[in-house]
């Protein structure tokens, strides 16, 4: 499945989805849910250069709200 047409955003996405995260396609955004409940929107053709950096730091936040 293709999660992003950015590379290194859809390499993201794969390594959450092997911590049990799971991903569910919308029609212009994908969202990655948390296994507690928490939803992140996943750009599928990010226009800013900072894209996966914001991508990064949010999924981040989010799994340290877990603990």
């Amino acid at each position: 499945m293709k999660y992003s047409r950015e590379p290194s955003i859809a390499a993201l996405v794969k390594q959450f989805i092997a911590k049990g995260w799971t991903f569910r396609k919308g029609r212009k955004h994908g969202k990655l849910i948390t296994p507690w409940g928490k939803v992140a929107v996943i750009p599928a053709t990010p226009s800013d250069r900072r894209a996966y950096l914001n991508l990064r730091s949010q999924l981040r936040r989010m799994e340290a709200m877990s603990c």
